[in-house]
């Protein structure tokens, strides 16, 4: 980090990565997510129960990648302030 900002090429990479993970496990949360929209709780489980461990840890992984982006955005948020004069005093 420079200036203790984030590497922003690094969080982009993180985007990527997290766009990947959801593609590669969309259709299983799309089925989910159908269950309980219609709150079928009986639905709910059998789709969760056939979602695997491979769905189970891209997730994870996604979630993850999620809170360090939310990091690095926040890491950018405070110094904007700082520059425009809405910083805390």
């Amino acid at each position: 980090m420079k200036n203790n900002l984030p590497d922003l090429e690094d969080t982009n990479y993180k985007i990527i990565q997290v766009n990947a993970l959801l593609s590669y496990v969309g259709n299983d949360l799309a089925e989910l997510s159908d269950a309980v929209e219609n709150n079928d709780h009986t639905d709910v489980f059998v789709k969760a129960s056939y979602m695997d461990d491979r769905t189970f840890f891209a997730c994870m992984t996604a979630l993850d990648l999620i809170e360090e982006i939310k990091k690095d955005v926040e890491a950018c948020i405070i110094p904007i302030d700082e520059v425009s004069g809405r910083a805390s005093n």
